[in-house]
């Protein structure tokens, strides 16, 4: 199936039309084709594809990412987005093609640029009710990275979620901590600790091992440990996740 069309580096929207209309006959050959197909690059934010069929139109939109991508890509992607439309089996090789292309420097560099240039971050501030979190993050700098962390942005989030409690945002440089935290009720070790834990991600960003993307390695762990009250703080944490929905933070890791 990958062979049957030549490579074009820039395909035009009658060429991408007919890339989905074979890969529709070859997907679901007893199903009748739409009246029409319209394929269209579209500039996401990051390394999206979306489509839709209504009233016998299928309307697909791709990432302006894939505009140079060689043409076993965008077939990878055709048959990705109708295997899933149509709820039938993703044809053999097509999921590996493309997260292969996605995966590699050049698209994940082209993909952090334009979701800098095109994205943008809502910030709420990082002097909360109860917690400041500026001079927390220089304490934190200076005990467990010598003060060599580059500050990133800091702030509480907009609303009080409770499955995540916090995150770094590596396109933007920002940790995100959630205002759940800001409360009088909540010691300031948990505090420091769900900081801690996202300063390790600026300091060890993401690797890949066996293909896989992996942000938690065995060194962020360890370093994790390092934390000076990392055992109360997890213990206080898995206690308010019981109360609700368990936050990405509090999973505990496992000592080697």
């Amino acid at each position: 199936m990958f062979k049957t069309v030549p490579p074009t580096p820039t395909p035009s929207e009658a060429d991408l039309a007919e890339l989905f209309r074979r890969w529709y006959r070859y997907i679901a050959p007893r199903t009748r084709l739409p009246e029409t197909i319209h394929v269209t690059f579209y500039p996401y934010v990051g390394i999206n594809n979306t489509i839709r069929l209504k009233d016998g139109v299928l309307r697909v939109k791709l990432s302006d990412l894939l505009a140079d991508a060689p043409a076993s890509v965008l077939e990878a992607v055709a048959g990705i987005l109708l295997g899933k439309l149509l709820r039938k089996p993703i044809p053999p090789k097509c999921e590996d093609v493309f997260r292969d292309y996605a995966r590699s420097l050049p698209v994940r560099k082209a993909a952090e640029h334009v979701r800098r240039e095109r994205g943008y971050k809502v910030v709420s501030g990082e002097q909360g009710e109860w917690y400041d979190l500026s001079p927390l993050f220089d304490r934190l700098n200076e005990a467990y990275f010598n003060g060599s962390l580059t500050r990133p942005m800091l702030t509480w989030s907009r609303a009080r979620t409770r499955r995540i409690l916090g995150h770094y945002d590596a396109t933007h440089h920002a940790i995100v901590i959630s205002r759940t935290l800001d409360a009088r009720t909540v010691p300031p070790f948990v505090v420091e600790y769900v900081l801690y834990h996202e300063m390790l991600h600026v300091k060890h960003g993401v690797e890949h091992i066996g293909g896989r993307r992996c942000v938690h390695t065995p060194a962020f762990q360890a370093d994790e440990r390092d934390f000076v009250d990392y055992e109360p703080a997890i213990h206080w944490l898995k206690n308010f996740a019981d109360l609700g929905p368990r936050p990405r933070a509090v999973k505990r890791r496992k000592k080697s």
